[in-house]
């Protein structure tokens, strides 16, 4: 009786672990991201998701643009996160659209790392391709979570001419258990296993099949990966698998004494123009690799 009632018992803690950390996952403690100064100019528009949820896009217009940028900010973030990097390649001729991903910003969630998120991005682009001219040749841009979006994205965009992604990971898995142990000093049996399976279940969805890496060999766009060393939320190590299969021309930009998504901030200049050199270069049919 006693051997069965701890059991029960740690059944009902390990539900409720399960419960509280999906849920943590899925409602993302907001943090702080400070507005470019001077703040770039953008215009706003409602736009409905399929599911019926409303959002907002935000549009950074240019006269004769090079091309049209889908922009995505992190896990935890918002949009400022990326309005400047935004502004900067939309001084350098690419027009930009930046939506919040679900659960961050303005935007209530649940989060559903890139599930809903996807479908989020065609209604943006459906309606880029109505308000303006649709022949703009489209890439996408996303920072850590917002990379994996992008990755998803692309599978259904073969046609994008160009992808840039930062701070990425191969897999959410590991990111996941090292944020868990870090956050909770937990092992990984059974707590990290109980929350993966738990968030998948309410996602209803495998989460392994949308992994950049598990799907890099169906992408062919020209690729820039920009990474730190000093990243301690996605290791170098981390993303090595999703740079090794991708099937595109790629090229890589790792500056060992950059931290998780602070490239831009470092040197927001050369950053943009090293970006736009890769997007110049990809645009025209280039090789990528001989811009950067």
């Amino acid at each position: 009786m006693i051997a069965g009632a701890l059991v029960g018992a740690m059944a009902l803690v390990l539900l409720g672990w399960g419960a509280l950390s999906t849920r943590r996952m899925l409602y993302p403690e907001p943090r702080q991201w400070a507005a470019p100064d001077p703040l770039p100019a953008y215009t706003t528009h409602a736009l409905q998701a399929r599911d019926g949820a409303r959002f907002d896009v935000w549009r950074l217009p240019v006269s004769n643009p090079r091309g049209r940028l889908l922009i995505f900010h992190g896990y935890h973030a918002n949009r400022f996160q990326v309005l400047g990097i935004a502004a900067a390649l939309a001084a350098r001729g690419y027009e930009a659209l930046l939506m919040e991903l679900r659960g961050h910003g303005s935007r209530p969630g649940p989060c559903t790392f890139g599930l809903r998120e996807q479908e989020d991005a065609e209604v943006v682009l459906q309606w880029a391709g109505k308000a303006g001219p649709s022949s703009i040749p489209l890439g996408l841009l996303g920072l850590s979570m917002g990379a994996a979006v992008v990755c998803q994205v692309a599978t259904q965009h073969p046609e994008a001419f160009a992808v840039v992604i930062d701070s990425p990971y191969a897999r959410f898995y590991p990111v996941a258990r090292r944020a868990i142990r870090r956050q909770y000093h937990l092992p990984s049996v059974p707590w990290v296993w109980v929350t993966w399976w738990t968030l998948q279940l309410v996602l209803g969805v495998r989460l392994a099949r949308r992994d950049p890496a598990a799907l890099a060999c169906r992408l062919h766009q020209p690729l820039l990966a920009i990474h730190g060393g000093a990243d301690e939320v996605v290791p170098p190590a981390l993303t090595e698998e999703l740079y090794a299969r991708w099937a595109g021309p790629k090229t890589r930009w790792f500056d060992p004494a950059t931290a998780h998504v602070q490239a831009f901030w470092r040197d927001p200049h050369a950053y943009a123009d090293r970006v736009a050199r890769f997007l110049d270069a990809a645009v025209q049919g280039r090789t990528p690799a001989s811009a950067v």
